[in-house]
């Protein structure tokens, strides 16, 4: 069996194809995730303000001061405070003049990671702009942007009280922590990329695993074999998920060192409502969402992969299952939006990869599936569809990859 799957992959690392889409992509995903931030500069009113790589190392550091402070009526304080060097007009406070000047690079910017926060807790929860604030109002005001988000999901009591509960188990006043590189993977420029990308990746290169077989007129060899059908399946499918799951490694693994570089490690323990989302409403720190994250890319890729390895043995066609999983995949599940109305549909929808890597939409969608009494959230649930999906295809595939005949030619 060994020999038979080397022999497989080397079947597929041998194809040019393979290569020129990978050497594509990685710098696709290279260039999204470092070079147009480290290759380029920040210009206001046609003058140069500072690099992109100075401005991200400065964000940086001035997060990382705040980490580790609780945000009480102290630090808000400490905020309005800074807002008064900030100018009224907002064109002036976008200006060259204002953005260069010591007032704001010494005084306002060094709370603008909290600010940015406190601003996307007010709107979130009034839809007000931000204004002066105590500790009481700011996290009032988020239990109503929290109550909006699951009234506006059509959830039921029992939905509202199991994130009441998850709600009383975060603490009364927030720690600011910064994210860094967790948070990043967290966001659309991570998984969601790398997903994307993976899907193109499997969409090109690994229809071909079973087709080529046929279309080069070496499946009667198979047929020739004693074991052949069940071990050549099987070593087939073994080499398709080898692939991917190498790709996959090799894109996460690049796109968190890049990451670290710009933004740092970040802490795994911080919030995900100081991080991400302020109205979020679960226990996971941002490195726990980052592994959910990881974890929900490694196994969707390998069950895309199976699923479409075993629709091209079924169609027979390259370009076909290609089209199939372009579309529905990925073309489909981005530009087709759900209405909250149709919540059992919105959340079937939610769980294609695409959409479930996409933070906002998919790993944090409030929408619960009660299962014999146990309430499991969409990325829970995505788990055990996934594992299902990926052995149902499996099977469906061997019996007939097993019982195919080759007709007269």
């Amino acid at each position: 069996m060994k020999s038979i799957i080397g022999f497989e992959l080397k079947k597929i690392l041998q194809k040019k194809i393979v290569w020129i889409t990978f050497i594509i992509f990685f710098i696709f995903q290279l260039m999204l995730t470092s070079f147009a931030y480290l290759f380029s500069s920040r210009y206001i009113d046609g003058k140069f303000l500072e690099t992109k790589a100075d401005w991200f190392k400065t964000d940086r550091k001035n997060a990382e001061e705040l980490s580790g402070k609780k945000i009480d009526d102290n630090l808000l304080s400490r905020l309005e405070e800074s807002n008064k060097y900030i100018p009224d007009s907002e064109d002036e406070a976008e200006s060259y003049e204002y953005l260069s000047s010591d007032d704001y690079q010494k005084k306002a910017r060094p709370y603008e990671p909290l600010r940015k926060l406190v601003k996307t807790m007010l709107y979130a929860g009034t839809g007000n702009a931000y204004t002066s604030i105590t500790s009481k109002v700011l996290y009032s005001t988020r239990l109503a942007g929290v109550e909006e988000r699951w009234d506006a999901h059509k959830l039921t009591e029992d939905e509202k009280e199991y994130w009441r509960d998850k709600e009383s188990q975060l603490p009364d006043t927030f720690t600011y922590k910064y994210g860094g590189a967790y948070e990043r993977l967290v966001d659309m420029s991570g998984c969601y990329y790398i997903c994307m990308f993976i899907t193109f990746f499997i969409a090109i290169c690994i229809t071909s695993i079973f087709t080529e077989e046929h279309l080069r007129k070496t499946d009667q060899l198979v047929l020739c074999t004693k074991y052949g059908r069940k071990q050549s399946y099987i070593a087939k499918i073994i080499a398709g998920c080898t692939i991917t799951i190498c790709m996959t490694l090799i894109f996460w693994i690049s796109t968190f060192i890049c990451f670290v570089a710009i933004y740092g490690i970040g802490n795994f323990s911080a919030m995900v409502q100081v991080t991400f989302d302020p109205i979020y409403s679960g226990t996971l720190t941002i490195g726990q969402a980052a592994l959910v994250m990881t974890g929900l890319l490694l196994l969707s890729s390998i069950v895309l992969c199976i699923i479409t390895m075993v629709l091209s043995e079924l169609i027979n066609s390259n370009v076909g299952v290609m089209a199939i999983v372009i579309a529905v995949f990925f073309l489909l599940a981005r530009l087709v939006y759900v209405p909250a109305d149709f919540k059992f549909i919105a959340k079937v929808w939610n769980m294609l990869p695409i959409n479930l890597l996409k933070g906002d939409q998919g790993l944090f969608d409030v929408r619960l599936w009660n299962i014999f009494g146990i309430k499991l959230t969409l990325w829970q649930m995505a788990i055990i569809i996934y594992i299902i999906t990926g052995l149902v295809f499996f099977f469906i595939g061997k019996k007939k990859y097993c019982k195919y005949q080759v007709s007269a030619r």
